[in-house]
């Protein structure tokens, strides 16, 4: 299990140049695996693989699998799929030369879960944010992102500002966006006071 998640291990059961997919990629190399999935994994929290069936076939081995986890994004969504594993094992070397990676969901679901918080009840901004936007709450979305939208904009744009004051030029592009940052953020903070006292 250790593995599949970390990439940790020398993998001696698998030949150097064995074929990994899976519905997302395809790639060789055993070492090349362990970098996608040590990459992968290190994102992972509160994992759970279920392995719920194991069959020997002519090819190799069979295995059919549920997994959860979290993964460490501000928004923490919940990853979860079940599938198959097929390793096929070339009978001279008895090494695993491909593992193909089978997910019963379709893509798009799996990518759609990961603008979902996991939490039912958001901890932070950020699990506001997405949980709004998924929801299409926009006045909960722009209260979340206002008070970023304030700290980024509001110092950049009264700056700009301040010195096409002093020189007397053109506004530019960049401050005109700042400017409108800066609306959408005080828009934002406004609707979730209204939202507070129960007037929106």
């Amino acid at each position: 299990e250790d593995y599949f998640f970390s990439g940790r291990g020398t993998l001696s059961a698998y030949a150097p140049d064995c074929v990994f997919a899976d519905p997302f990629v395809s790639f060789a190399g055993v070492d090349r695996f362990k970098q996608n999935v040590g990459n992968l994994g290190g994102l992972m929290r509160e994992i759970d693989l279920n392995v719920t069936e194991f069959t020997e076939t002519n090819e190799g081995l069979q295995t059919e699998w549920r997994f959860t986890c979290i993964l460490d994004l501000p928004w923490r969504p919940r990853l979860s799929a079940k599938g198959g594993t097929t390793h096929v094992i070339d009978k001279t070397t008895n090494l695993v030369v491909r593992h193909y990676e089978r997910w019963d969901v379709e893509p798009a679901k799996v990518l759609k879960q990961l603008f979902v918080p996991a939490s039912k009840v958001p901890e932070s901004q950020a699990e506001v944010f997405m949980m709004s936007a998924t929801s299409g709450d926009v006045v909960g979305a722009l209260g979340a992102i206002a008070p970023v939208l304030l700290k980024v904009s509001a110092p950049l744009w009264l700056t700009s500002a301040a010195l096409r004051g002093v020189t007397h030029s053109e506004s530019t592009g960049i401050e005109n966006a700042f400017g409108w940052f800066f609306t959408l953020a005080l828009i934002g903070q406004v609707a979730k006071f209204l939202r507070g006292v129960g007037m929106s």
